[in-house]
């Protein structure tokens, strides 16, 4: 989640019909269709649809204050790979100026923006999706891992870590948080003491929730690589699943899509038994990341979706809070 008040700014160029000046201005990079670039959401990013040619696209860019440009260069150079094995992964767009990122200078900011192919297929909900459904998800999950595992070593994908990320959790917590601190101590010396090798640890997508793939019928797509890191591959699993609830390795749902994923690849069951550990290393870090987004009181003298979003995000942060709290008593 990107800070509020970067949110603020961009949705503010956003009329009543859902276009966007600012947007078609960074769009003139790569072409697009006359009244056909329409907001879509904002969240870690801003993300618009428009059409070029008749075709569907999506815009997605970033304040320069929220993406490193030489990491976004990195995800592209990932995707770009698992594209080139042939697995369906939203693939990005070339600009006019022959550029997969475009660094836009406009009066409101700097922004790194990057167009994607629109993939087929629809959003499944978890409590739709059928057992078939489960069982391909977690397939395309092990497929991308395994292809992962063996990126070339001239490649050299440069991503975060899950020690970059404790680093930056670390940097944004306050001094009262004083149960969020103690939980990075723990999870810290709970992670340096899990076991490395290449068949349990490496880049990950980290996002691979229900939001982030595409079903039309029983095969499936994935987007949205901007999280990617190294990781376990185990917390890739926990943190896909984390509609269905606790993870248990007993619950139906999860025993179906880690059928699927064993199909793909190898999974270590032995670090199954640390999801635990991975929800609540995944708890600390969104933790983190939703007290910077937040960033001043937007409780009053603000617009209706930022006041209700910022209280939505303040619960989550308040929720979160007890968790840690409940964790060192």
């Amino acid at each position: 989640m990107m800070k509020l008040s970067t949110m603020k700014k961009v949705v503010a160029t956003v009329d009543k019909k859902w276009r966007s000046p600012l947007a078609e201005f960074i769009l003139e990079r790569w072409g697009f269709d006359r009244h056909s670039v329409f907001y879509w959401r904002a969240s870690a990013n801003f993300i618009f649809m428009f059409q070029h040619h008749g075709k569907k696209y999506y815009l997605r860019f970033n304040d320069s204050c929220e993406r490193n440009l030489t990491m976004i260069k990195e995800e592209l150079k990932l995707v770009q790979y698992l594209g080139s094995q042939a697995l369906a992964v939203a693939q990005p767009v070339l600009s006019k100026n022959n550029n997969l990122v475009e660094v836009v200078i406009t009066p409101i900011g700097t922004f790194y923006a990057v167009v994607f192919e629109a993939l087929d297929g629809e959003h499944l909900s978890f409590e739709e999706m059928n057992e078939e459904q489960l069982f391909v998800w977690g397939e395309m999950l092990g497929t991308i891992h395994e292809n992962l595992k063996n990126v070339p070593n001239d490649l050299a994908i440069k991503r975060p870590s899950w020690k970059d990320n404790l680093e930056k959790v670390k940097e944004w917590l306050p001094p009262n948080e004083i149960a969020a601190m103690k939980e990075l101590e723990m999870i810290s010396e709970w992670a340096n003491q899990l076991p490395i090798t290449k068949e349990n640890f490496g880049i990950i997508h980290y996002d691979f929730e229900l939001d982030n793939v595409r079903f039309n019928e029983i095969t499936i797509s994935a987007l949205d690589f901007d999280d990617c890191a190294y990781y376990w591959y185990v917390a890739d699993i926990v943190y896909a699943l984390r509609d269905a609830g606790k993870f248990r390795v007993t619950t139906p749902a999860i025993k179906t899509f880690m059928k699927g994923y064993k199909s793909s690849t190898f999974l270590d069951e032995e670090l199954l038994e640390e999801a635990n550990g991975f929800e609540r290393l995944h708890h600390l870090v969104s933790f983190a990341r939703l007290l910077r987004s937040v960033d001043k009181d937007y409780s009053k003298e603000e617009p209706g979706y930022l006041m209700d979003l910022s209280k939505n995000l303040v619960s989550l942060i308040n929720n979160y809070r007890l968790s840690f709290e409940q964790n060192h008593k």
